[in-house]
């Protein structure tokens, strides 16, 4: 089974038989262990994002210290892909809980020092959390740090490592279970996603271009282009490191990490992004889009072509010639 969160969104191939199983497994032990949930594309947007990152300490009333991320460029691409419908329908399908509404949360980061630990806790103070996620995010293995889940009559803890780089826990929020985050040892720090899953309030696609705004962005549509390739019909291409993209209903917006700026796609735009962005050529990328609405396919490939450039202009793409591709 595969579920995983990457730069172009979440996706999972678990057949019904599998995800029945995960379910199981939620069932008898309160948690389930993802491995590789973020793939390593995504990792590489996140560590870029965290490099030179600044994390302040934060109190929990009750619950201990952490230090939590100040990056909202990096926070706001993350919070955007972890509310997706189709996330949501996973974590019902392998948890069993109600309507998920929306996913909050924040990204922080445990050292060995004094006072920064998480004690046990129930994640019930506020109403309307149904599970949690914890994703590791550390860019090197830690020690100690580890997740910890009970029953608040007295039962022996489980321990629910999670030391794989992009990692999921997702675990079960509920009246009789309790957990905590173990100190860390050593130099290494542990850096990770965490949140809960939410059944109010509803996350509508309206605010998105509101939040890009608000925590960092700028809408990158009348951004100046640079120097504008040529690009041949045979040429396929890739995606910068620091760009992801998230799909919409009517549209697709792409994130240029690099620029701070974000870019909206209509139907057509965001059919022809994904085809590229799967490795079509610019050829085969018009010839699917020229079948799937019945239009001329040379008409149909100048109009792809011209799409390509603008999206290389604004550096959101970059030309692989084909004769290199042949040697």
């Amino acid at each position: 089974m595969r579920a995983h969160l990457t730069r172009f969104g979440f996706f999972c191939d678990a057949s019904d038989s599998e995800l029945r199983a995960v379910r199981r497994r939620f069932d008898q032990r309160n948690f389930i262990h993802l491995p590789g949930f973020v793939d390593r594309g995504m990792l590489r947007v996140v560590w870029r994002g965290m490099r030179d990152a600044d994390f302040h300490s934060a109190a929990y009333a009750g619950v201990g210290k952490d230090l939590k991320l100040r990056n909202p460029t990096l926070w706001n691409v993350l919070y955007l892909f972890m509310n997706d419908p189709r996330l949501f329908r996973f974590i019902r399908r392998a948890t069993g809980c109600g309507p998920i509404g929306s996913f909050h949360g924040r990204i922080y980061r445990m050292v060995e020092r004094p006072g920064v630990e998480l004690d046990w806790h129930d994640d019930r103070k506020s109403r309307g959390r149904l599970v949690a996620i914890s994703i590791n995010l550390s860019e090197r293995p830690y020690r100690g740090g580890t997740l910890m889940i009970r029953t608040k009559s007295g039962g022996e803890a489980e321990a629910a490592p999670n030391i794989g780089f992009g990692d999921a826990i997702v675990f079960r929020i509920a009246a009789n279970l309790e957990h905590r985050v173990a100190p860390v040892i050593g130099d290494a720090p542990k850096t990770a996603l965490t949140g809960w899953f939410l059944s109010h309030p509803k996350f509508k696609n309206s605010t998105v271009f509101a939040l890009a705004r608000r925590r960092g962005f700028a809408d990158g549509a009348a951004a100046a282009m640079g120097r504008v390739p040529h690009l041949d019909p045979p040429d396929r291409v890739t995606i910068p490191a620091a760009v992801v993209s998230r799909e919409f209903p009517h549209s697709t917006l792409v994130f240029d990490l690099a620029s701070a700026r974000f870019y909206r796609l209509n139907q057509t735009g965001a059919r022809i992004w994904s085809l590229l962005a799967a490795g079509q050529s610019i050829r085969a990328t018009a010839a699917a889009i020229a079948e799937e609405y019945g239009a001329p396919r040379r008409a149909v490939e100048s109009d792809v072509a011209a799409i390509a450039r603008q999206l290389a202009g604004r550096k959101l793409i970059r030309p692989k010639r084909a004769a290199r591709a042949r040697k």
